[in-house]
């Protein structure tokens, strides 16, 4: 762990060094997503003493990327109507990339609510000097696992088959909705857009859990086999995201002549799961704390908790603020670097 840290001080150094040369700085940074950079607004809103500010044990990954650029994270609160201060920060956790009822008139926590809201507060238009910021999708896989999983328990051949291409179907109307609301951005003047993919859902503790569920209702050993591939189908779901986003992404960088920046989220969660004992992970399977299987519970050998030294996962979903730091300062790299 110590020779992680040193790295970690090495990396953020030099990355130091690289700013205090970098002449484009950013104005402001707007942030759109889900749980992974949501700062407090879902809080806000619910105000039920439950839901937490972030949804890890310290500083979410976007909080890295604007203190390096020398800008804060503060609260959108658009979903309040005025009623606290509105900020720069418009994720909500839980959000997904399509609108809840399939009319943007109505607000929800999603995506297309958090664009509009941010172009009625700024006047329809988008500061060209500010970064923007959109780290979303995770729980667009989500909801396709869940398709999945309850096609995979079907009887028939087709039923099953059919929850597959309902799935990736799902998958694909997500992007779609991404790619539409970036162009929103385009738009109305957004020039500095950086486009973060989904991590991969399949290696999240709450895959795990998912599929010892869906294990249990099921009432064949070939059903039961089906399930225990759940955590790839998963991450094929993921890949597919990915891959669809990074073709939208391309067409929109040849519609708009802009050169859009992509992070990699997928890899960087992949590389950290690989190069565990070298980056100090102890644990890269099991949450520190058992939000959603165990009311909260802490895991025994999060021994250190709340610091939840050596995991990789907060919850069952969650990164801890240590990955999330690590994956700031890759983003901040990539930034100086492109």
């Amino acid at each position: 762990m110590i020779r992680t840290m040193q790295k970690a001080i090495l990396m953020a150094t030099t990355l130091l060094a690289s700013l205090a040369t970098w002449a484009n700085g950013y104005s402001n940074i707007y942030v759109f997503g889900d749980s992974l950079s949501d700062t407090g607004n879902l809080q806000n809103v619910l105000q039920d003493g439950v839901t937490p500010g972030r949804f890890t044990n310290g500083p979410v990954a976007v909080e890295v990327v604007a203190s390096a650029f020398g800008l804060s994270i503060s609260n959108s609160n658009h979903l309040l109507g005025g009623a606290l201060p509105i900020g720069n920060n418009f994720a909500v956790a839980g959000a997904r990339t399509v609108d809840e009822d399939g009319d943007e008139s109505t607000p929800d926590i999603n995506l297309p609510t958090q664009v509009n809201a941010f172009l009625q507060l700024n006047g329809g238009a988008a500061p060209a000097d500010a970064l923007y910021v959109v780290l979303i999708g995770g729980n667009d896989i989500r909801a396709a696992r869940a398709i999945l999983a309850e096609g995979l328990l079907q009887n028939r051949f087709f039923d099953r088959a059919r929850a597959y291409y309902d799935a990736v179907e799902s998958v694909k109307t997500s992007v779609n909705s991404q790619k539409a609301q970036i162009e929103k951005l385009i738009a109305a003047g957004a020039q500095q857009i950086l486009v973060v993919n989904a991590p991969d859902i399949g290696a999240i503790p709450e895959t795990d859990l998912v599929t010892a569920q869906t294990a249990a209702l099921a009432d064949s050993a070939y059903k039961k086999f089906l399930v225990s591939l759940i955590p790839d189908f998963t991450t094929t779901l993921s890949v597919i995201y990915n891959h669809k986003l990074a073709n939208r992404v391309s067409r929109l960088e040849t519609t708009s002549g802009l050169d859009i920046r992509e992070f990699d989220l997928f890899s960087f969660l992949s590389q950290q799961i690989a190069a565990a004992d070298e980056l100090g992970y102890t644990n890269t399977d099991d949450a520190c704390l058992f939000v959603f299987s165990q009311a909260g519970a802490v895991n025994p050998e999060c021994s250190d908790f709340p610091a939840a030294t050596g995991f990789l996962f907060w919850d069952e979903i969650h990164p801890t603020t240590f990955a999330h730091q690590q994956a700031g300062l890759s983003i901040v790299e990539s930034l100086l670097a492109q």
